[in-house]
């Protein structure tokens, strides 16, 4: 394949893998559904909500089965049958409105979970290695148009629910994503000698190309799953409580709501910028730099006047953003490209973890009549216990460097 062909095989891959990513930030909009499924249906407001948190879990498992697939046979077969399993739950929701909530749960829940996992995960990695240079800019502009799904289908579903209704919302929202991968799954493969230790496509942090069972024997590994836990905390205690906090101290609702907006509008730009930036200054210094301002702004929450809170609440959002647009590149240059779909699935168990931990958290402390301050200064410790494990990630990067007496290039160290 020639230069100027490569190019334009790498852009397309890029382009059509985002445009298929894009619609896995589906189920971060289920909010304005909820009210919809509640009304047809009689279910309560926990049932509803369950919907969300079960596609948390799958989610987690489909980015480990889709990696897997995608490293021992194809991206492309990986795109397809997780495309397939995603497009059809989407479909069959408009069949789950129903009394009991179980084939919700198992449709909205736990398919679509699943097979939005194996997308997510395989047009990363792919698209990683097509930017062996640039891999926090690739993995970030995959990132980034998951970010941007509610800031531009929120309000088509919004428009679409009022007018026809949630069953036809589905039947159409399940169409536009079953046109995406497969626009996606025309373009998505490897590029040659992307799966050889010894291909000049592969970005190697250290030389050595880590499979998952070598991986979690690793205290890297470790860290970082708990970086990532732990970074998260601090926006996924916030998120839900974001516009009545505000409104709560007093600040107008119009204003509370344009915080909200911004967030979201920041979230996508860091999960581009900062991968972007990284690829030159470092990734885990960015990633200090972020959980710093992510444990000031929980802090600032606590002590500041009230009018500081909108802009907090814009910080937060922004902070989980560059956490999530750094974390598969990272992942990368810390085990290497040759596994990387699958690696990257099994370190997101850390958002299933935090998913999970953070309402239990609010609800913990909230239930026991506490004040919510001590909800934001909990989310303020956790940005500062992952800064610690962040740090104790560098350090065995370090060690085992020296241990091994390997030479490393500069823009090796500079990489990571």
């Amino acid at each position: 394949m020639t230069g100027k062909a490569n190019s334009k095989t790498k852009y397309l891959i890029l382009i059509f893998g985002a445009f298929a990513v894009f619609f896995t930030g589906y189920p971060h909009i289920w909010s304005i559904y909820q009210p919809y499924a509640m009304e047809l249906t009689g279910w309560s407001q926990s049932q509803a909500s369950m919907c969300f948190y079960l596609y948390f879990v799958t989610f987690v498992l489909g980015n480990i089965f889709g990696g897997r697939i995608q490293d021992k046979y194809s991206p492309r077969i990986a795109v397809i049958c997780g495309g397939g399993i995603f497009t059809v739950s989407v479909l069959l929701c408009a069949l789950a409105l129903r009394p009991s909530p179980l084939m919700m749960y198992f449709t909205y829940g736990i398919l679509q979970g699943f097979g939005q996992g194996m997308i997510y995960t395989s047009i990363i990695s792919t698209a990683q290695k097509w930017f062996p240079g640039r891999t926090g800019f690739a993995s970030g502009v995959i990132v980034t148009a998951n970010g941007l799904f509610g800031f531009f289908m929120a309000p088509f579903s919004r428009a679409l629910l009022s007018s026809q209704g949630i069953k036809v919302t589905f039947l159409v929202i399940g169409v536009m994503i079953g046109i995406s991968w497969i626009f996606a799954s025309i373009f998505i493969k490897n590029p040659e000698n992307a799966n050889k230790a010894g291909g000049n496509i592969i970005h190697r942090y250290d030389g050595k190309q880590y499979s998952s069972m070598e991986m979690i024997k690793t205290k890297k590994f470790y860290f970082l799953l708990a970086t990532m836990l732990f970074g998260l905390i601090p926006y996924l205690i916030l998120s839900p409580l974001s516009q009545t906090v505000q409104m709560d101290r007093g600040i107008a609702s119009t204003v509370a709501v344009a915080a909200v907006m911004a967030g979201s509008v920041f979230n996508a730009g860091t999960r581009l910028a900062l991968p972007t930036a990284a690829d030159k200054v470092g990734r885990i210094i960015c990633l200090k730099v972020v959980l710093v301002v992510a444990a000031a702004a929980m802090i600032l929450l606590v002590i500041a006047p009230a009018a500081v809170t909108t802009v907090c609440v814009v910080l937060v959002y922004a902070c989980y953003g560059g956490i999530m647009g750094s974390f598969p590149s990272l992942t990368s240059n810390i085990f290497g490209m040759e596994h990387s779909g699958e690696n990257y699935g099994y370190v997101m168990l850390g958002i299933a973890v935090a998913t999970l931990g953070a309402p239990a958290i609010t609800n913990t402390v909230l239930g026991r009549g506490y004040d919510i301050n001590v909800v934001f200064t909990i989310g303020a410790v956790c940005a500062a216990i992952s800064f610690l494990f962040l740090l104790l990630l560098e350090r065995e990067i370090k060690r085992e460097k020296c241990s091994r007496s390997k030479i490393t290039s500069p823009k090796a160290i500079q990489g990571n």
